[in-house]
Order: structure tokens, then C-alpha cells, then sequence
């Protein structure tokens, strides 16, 4: 018998399947919320949005709902029927960051079992929708809106993003994540930690449209039943790339690669080891976790770390970050509907291992560098040398944090730093028998800005004085350059003493 594949089979008729309501409830499940959020953002900008503000609404000290207002060009009549379509692909090289056209849906219905959109297209009625995830079977029906109330609440909200002509709400109810209990305490803790956990997702997530100020993005808390919202919280950028100095001199370096007549350009950095900037231990997570592809397109990030498949993650490479810009670049790259799960074709996985800049270094090579810098980050542990302990005239915080911060030598007499009158101008005198530092006290008025100060006052200067003179006291004696050192200091500090007087 011939083989089934090589036989002809006409088609009789055709029917019509239509999806049922099963798909409404498994969109966006593998959604986190920070991320669900973001995705609509993602709408806000493709709407040339500048300004846009996420708000949790509390109703009887609960959380109810979330909104999202922007000031963007909003939608007229026909826009915001096709934006409740459920799978309407914009294709590749199209300049939105929407992709498959269900973000909208997907990031609600994962989250939230009602969804509201109200908008207005400049020059255009008020337009309302909203739909349902727990639809009858096979009922995608959307519920259109009275366009008068729609009206109402839009020029209400609107003015919180600096508009009133045009932009666009979108509204969740029903949220899962949103906590059961009536306690607000509750409540609150979960405010304060989803505020905090947006705050730092759409801070990397958005860190190039933030820095360059193309867009601003607040969080606050509205308090529906006292018609109070609280003090927004503006979301700053947080760069994956923001080191101050790099973990080797020979780089950032540009790598290649190159996969049939297309170029993929590779951005390899090398963070400095045991930074404690918030850009290096991103989310508070292990360094290692966030080493890998960091993939941008139209300077979102849609993913941060991961190897996808080219090396397996080691704590040897957890300096190591890679920035790729995949605009240009989408055929090799498979995204996901929520656009978290950003996959590496294997051609293009079999280029980066080949990649390579035009110096000849090779993708080999930087890994091979960012595992040296580790190494070398691990070698510079040096234990502090022990120092003398702070004694009376340092506030306590002062000396709990440097008893906290630094080895003390057991047994010998503390630094005291005290003001007395003394002859001459200098700012400071240092009394190594007495183990003091005498501050002038013809200076102290100006350093404390005319109050009467105390023992342990203007803690600041001699936390400073202590961390600039400590080496002193604990040396045998003081050589030339000690004697010359101390001069210049006292020298610098009378000219700014003589400064800060101009400001009383």
C-alpha cells in the first residue's frame, strides 16, 4: 500500500471552529504581575504615551481595583473595537511593541477576571469596553460602554497624567493577586511590597525610555472611600549596565554574530565583582542569576540573563552581562505571547559561539575574561587593619557604625574630638598624649550654623575628622609628611570653615 503521506485526499466541505471559552482562561497564566503590568504599559507607548500613572484603588480598606492612565493619543470608535480582538498580529517589523496582539488580553485575564479599557482619540467621542474571562461558553462578547459616563471618569483621571483631550484607561477587577483578608494591615504590607516589586521591574524593564526622559511612570494608592490618593512613587531606571568603572579595562567590547547575511552585534560587559550598586543584585536575587542576554527591541527589555542554550549558567561567568538589540533580528528569535519567554533560534545559538569583535577576541575569550575577573575580585578579600576605637564627642551611631564596620584594637585608649578655645586659627589641633583632637571652638558657631550644640554635636565633621586623622594617633610618631599632611588639612579646613560662614 502506498505510504499515506504521498496520497491526494479532496475536501468534502468546510466548517467553522471557533475558540471557546477555555482560551479566555488560560491566557497570561505564566505571567507574573509586574510583567502584566508592563505589558500594558507596552500599549501606552505604542500610543506615544509620555506620562503614565499605575494606581491601586482601596474600597473599604481593601484593594479592589488597578488602573492605568496615559496620556497617550488614545482611540476612537473602530481602534478600540479591534484592540478587544482577541489575536490580532502586527507582524515583525512593525514598529509597535505589541507582537502577536493579545498582550491586552493576555496580561488582564491572566491577572484579573474583568477587563475595562476607556479611551478618547483626540477630536473623538469617549469610547468604553469591557469584557468578561468568565464569558458564557464560546462568548466572546464585549460590553460597550455609555459613552457620556465614560466621558466623566476619563476627564477625571485624565488630568493625573497631564491630559484632558486624550488618552486611554485600562481597569482590572477582580484581581487575583489582591489579598483576601479585611485586616489592613494586611493590605498594606502588600501595597508596600507590590509598590516596591513594580517599582524595580518597570525600572529595568523601561531603564533606556526612562533615562532618556521619553516617558515618566508613577505608582501611588487611591483611597476610593476618603477620595485620597497617597504620594506617588516615581519608577527610576535601573540599568543592568550601570556600572561606575568596568570589571576589566578591554571592555564593553562590540562582538559579532553572524548568522547568514545577518549581523547580530553583542554588547559583552564585565561587572566589577562584589558591587553593591541595586543595578548588580538585581530584584536582591544572587549576582549568578542575572548573568547572560539581556535582549532589548525598541529598548524594552523582554529579557534579562540566561545563556538561552549558548553556555550553561556558572558562577565563573556571573560578572558577565550581554546586551543585544534584536529589532532588526526577529526571525531568529521566537517570542512568546507575554513576551517574557524570548527564545534563541539554533543558528543563531551556533553564531554566538562563533561571534567575534575585530580585534580577533572571541566570544571564548570574553568568557574566559569575565571568569578572570572573578577570580581576581576573589583575591582582593584583604582583611581592614584594626584601628583605634572612637571615644568621647562621636554620637553613638557614629561609633556603633565604625565598631560595626572595622576591627577595633583591643585595649588602647579611644580618640576623643572635643572644642575648646585655643590660640592661633587653626581649625584643629591634634594632642596625641591626650589621645584628642581639639576642634577650635572660634569655628563652632559657623559649623552648627548658630545652635548651641552638645558634646556629641555635628557628627558628620568628626566622623570625617576621626576617619582623617585616626592613622596618627596609631603611628609611633609623626614623620615629616604627617607634620606636612596635617598643615595642609588644617590649612583646607579654615578656608571652607571661612566659606561656610558666607551661608549663615
Amino acid at each position: 500500500m502506498d505510504d499515506i503521506a504521498t496520497i491526494h485526499i479532496d475536501s468534502m466541505n468546510h466548517i467553522h471552529v471557533p475558540p471557546t471559552d477555555g482560551l479566555l482562561k488560560a491566557l497570561g497564566l505564566e505571567q507574573s504581575f509586574e510583567a502584566a503590568v508592563a505589558d500594558l504599559i507596552d500599549n501606552s507607548l505604542d500610543a506615544k504615551a509620555t506620562r503614565v500613572l499605575v494606581r491601586f484603588i482601596l474600597r473599604k480598606e481593601r484593594a479592589a481595583q488597578l488602573i492605568i492612565v496615559d496620556n497617550g493619543r488614545g482611540m476612537d470608535h473602530a481602534q478600540i473595537n479591534e484592540a478587544m480582538q482577541l489575536g490580532r498580529r502586527r507582524g515583525k517589523q512593525t514598529a509597535s511593541h505589541g507582537f502577536y496582539g493579545v498582550g491586552l488580553k493576555a496580561s488582564t485575564f491572566g491577572q484579573a477576571s474583568t477587563l475595562t479599557v476607556l479611551s478618547r482619540g483626540y477630536g473623538n467621542e469617549s469610547e468604553g469596553r469591557r469584557m468578561h474571562r468568565e464569558a458564557g461558553p464560546g462568548d466572546f462578547e464585549v460590553d460597550v460602554l455609555n459613552p457620556e459616563t465614560v466621558g466623566v471618569v476619563l476627564q477625571g483621571l485624565l488630568q493625573f497624567v497631564g491630559s484632558s483631550k486624550q488618552g486611554t484607561v485600562v481597569q482590572w477587577d477582580g484581581v487575583k493577586d489582591f489579598p483576601g483578608s479585611r485586616d489592613p494591615a494586611q493590605t498594606n504590607t502588600y501595597l508596600d511590597n507590590k509598590v516596591s516589586a513594580l517599582n524595580r521591574h518597570l525600572g529595568m524593564v523601561y531603564h533606556r525610555l526612562l533615562e532618556r526622559r521619553e516617558v515618566e511612570i508613577s505608582i501611588d494608592v487611591y483611597d476610593a472611600d476618603a477620595a485620597v490618593a497617597g504620594p506617588p512613587t516615581s519608577v527610576d531606571p535601573i540599568d543592568p549596565f550601570g556600572y561606575h568603572r568596568t570589571g576589566d579595562p578591554a571592555y564593553p567590547k562590540e562582538l559579532v554574530a553572524e548568522v547568514g547575511h545577518m549581523k547580530v552585534a553583542l554588547q559583552c560587559h564585565i561587572w566589577p565583582p562584589r558591587s553593591d550598586a541595586p543595578q548588580y543584585r538585581l530584584y536582591g536575587k544572587p549576582v549568578e542569576d542575572y548573568q547572560g542576554l539581556y535582549l532589548y527591541r525598541k529598548d524594552r527589555l523582554l529579557k534579562a540573563g540566561g545563556w538561552g542554550g549558548v553556555v550553561q549558567d556558572q558562577k565563573s561567568f556571573k560578572l558577565a552581562r550581554v546586551a543585544v538589540d534584536i529589532d532588526k533580528h526577529l526571525d531568529v528569535f521566537d517570542m512568546s505571547v507575554s513576551k517574557e519567554g524570548v527564545r534563541l533560534k539554533s543558528s543563531l545559538v551556533a553564531a554566538i559561539e562563533q561571534a567575534s569583535s575585530r580585534d580577533g577576541t572571541t566570544f571564548e575569550d570574553y568568557l574566559e575574561a569575565a571568569t578572570d575577573a572573578v577570580k581576581r575580585g576573589n583575591t582582593r578579600q584583604r582583611k581592614r587593619v584594626k584601628i583605634l576605637p572612637p571615644g568621647q564627642g562621636l554620637d553613638p551611631v557614629v561609633k556603633r557604625a565604625i565598631k560595626r564596620e572595622a576591627p577595633l584594637l583591643e585595649g588602647e585608649e579611644a580618640i576623643r574630638i572635643r572644642w575648646k578655645n585655643m590660640r592661633g586659627s587653626n581649625f584643629v589641633v591634634m594632642d596625641r598624649k591626650a589621645r584628642t583632637l581639639w576642634l577650635n571652638e572660634k569655628y563652632r558657631q559657623t559649623v552648627l550654623h548658630g545652635d548651641r550644640g552638645n558634646v556629641n554635636d555635628a557628627p558628620l565633621l568628626k566622623a570625617l575628622l576621626y576617619l582623617l586623622f585616626e592613622d596618627l594617633f596609631r603611628g609611633q610618631a609623626m614623620g615629616p609628611k604627617d607634620k606636612e599632611n596635617e598643615r595642609f588639612w588644617n590649612r583646607v579646613l579654615m578656608a571652607a570653615a571661612e566659606a561656610e560662614a558666607k551661608y549663615q
